[in-house]
């Protein structure tokens, strides 16, 4: 047989898979045996099936992350007013997570995250209890460059995340199980989610009533937990211009109704968030109406609004001035729910570091809430930051007591003091000092506490994300 003719026979032999390649030499070397192939011949074929290999395109990548993020935190006001009879708090919490990524070039997606999170000390090191947990954990098949789908437990964070976030501060973070349509392109992105949550393999009906008791480390002792029953979400961010971008989110989230289990209680979300940059300002507002009903049936008719402008001087100080305005009622929920709930979103970026408000709307005793914030930062060099933010804080209607007594409704003020230290690509330090200064009327809304302590709250954090391994292969 021609020697080229013979080349031409085996090199697509050699190029059929990578996983037939030992066969395919093993064919080779009995074509050696027999004397019909030269062992010249040989050699040359098999530089040129390396060669062959080493131009395909190599399009798949499998990288694996560490976050390793100890937190140290000193209690005497955070989440809670202090009194006469309490005593501050002090721990150390932990979060490790490894999260696994795999991609394959514009066709398909996989990331598979698990962590431990705990307080120091919380669980017995001899114990059988095991900690761990799926964070994240998800295919994304691509059906277009542009346009794919995303199934099983995710984080989902849109815009600022004040109605959708990662919650990061929190130690276990947040997350979902869903299956999300996603679009990007240049000037448009668009996210369709749809979620159905159910406690078991159900034979027969859909009730959704959690009855496995949660443990978390904000508290050891179990207790009960809910959430929704349903979930329809739709996202859509248009850039008109570099400097001009508009933003909607439409949700539809739902709960099982107390007395009718295979009722379902719609709460309709719905409004957006308009930005504006131009050197060095920066504009947005932002407003959302709520309706439908609420987790146990009642009418809403509720909204929120948040304008802020900020201006960047040239030696890098930020100034961010706004509030946050989120409608309630006068202390007593009514046959109308005059509540804004901020659905998933993070709270502790928005209403203090001290996170007096983050359970709406219990938090504020069916008040609602006006906060006007003014935030001022200033970067050292490209690795230290430093920030002092403001908070005042008052309720947006009249609260009106037990005694049927109205208050005033300034609630009182909060200062946080931050600094951010990052002294190379995989490690963060950050520390905190906060204290608030609570009137009456906190703490008849917070029905705890004492007007005359001041309440501090002091952190010191470090995070740790180094990449341990990435590889790029066919």
């Amino acid at each position: 047989m021609n020697t080229t003719k013979l080349l031409l026979l085996l090199i697509p032999l050699f190029s059929i898979s990578r996983t037939s390649a030992q066969s395919s030499d093993d064919v080779l070397n009995l074509l050696i045996q027999k004397g019909l192939v030269k062992q010249n011949d040989a050699d040359s074929i098999r530089a040129d099936y390396a060669i062959k290999q080493q131009e395909k395109p190599k399009d798949k990548t499998l990288s694996v992350d560490l976050q390793i993020r100890n937190r140290f935190e000193y209690r005497n006001g955070y989440a809670g007013l202090p009194d006469q009879n309490t005593v501050p708090a002090a721990f150390v919490n932990q979060r490790s997570r490894l999260n696994f990524n795999y991609q394959q070039g514009n066709s398909f997606n996989a990331v598979f995250s698990i962590q431990d999170a705990r307080v120091w000390g919380s669980h017995d090191p001899r114990g059988l209890n095991g900690t761990i947990q799926l964070f994240e954990g998800y295919i994304e098949p691509f059906l277009s460059p542009n346009f794919s789908i995303r199934i099983g437990r995710q984080r989902i964070m849109f815009d600022n995340q004040r109605l959708f976030a990662e919650n990061d501060w929190r130690i276990n973070a947040g997350a979902h199980d869903a299956i999300n349509f996603r679009f990007y392109n240049d000037k448009l992105s668009t996210e369709l989610i749809g979620a159905f949550n159910q406690t078991a393999e159900r034979t027969f009906g859909t009730e959704f009533t959690p009855a496995e008791l949660s443990i978390t480390p904000a508290s050891t002792t179990p207790g009960a937990w809910t959430s929704y029953k349903a979930l329809a979400v739709n996202y859509i961010k248009y850039e008109f211009t570099p400097s001009t971008t508009a933003t909607t989110i439409i949700t539809a989230d739902g709960y099982q109704d107390a007395i009718s289990k295979e009722k379902i209680n719609w709460r309709f979300t719905y409004g957006g968030r308009l930005e504006y940059k131009k050197d060095r300002w920066y504009a947005t507002a932002s407003g959302y109406s709520q309706t439908g009903r609420n987790n146990v049936g009642k009418t809403i008719q509720a909204w929120y609004i948040q304008p802020e402008l900020k201006y960047t001087i040239p030696e890098n100080i930020s100034f961010r001035l706004g509030a946050e305005i989120l409608s309630g009622d006068n202390g007593k929920a009514g046959l109308i729910d005059h509540n804004f709930v901020p659905l998933y979103g993070v709270a502790h970026r928005f209403n203090g570091a001290m996170d007096l408000f983050t359970k709406f709307p219990s938090d504020l005793n069916n008040a609602g809430l006006v906060n006007p914030y003014l935030f001022i930062s200033k970067s050292i060099n490209s690795k230290l930051e430093i920030s002092s933010n403001n908070h005042l804080f008052y309720t947006q209607r009249p609260f009106i007591n037990e005694a049927k007594v109205k208050l005033n409704k300034f609630m009182g003020y909060e200062h946080d003091l931050l600094v951010s230290y990052k002294p190379n690509s995989y490690a963060l330090i950050e520390g905190g000092l906060a204290f608030a200064l609570p009137t009456d009327t906190m703490i008849a809304i917070k029905k705890s506490g004492d007007a005359n302590k001041v309440a501090t709250w002091a952190y010191v954090q470090v995070k740790f994300t180094p990449r341990l391994f990435k590889n790029t292969f066919n």
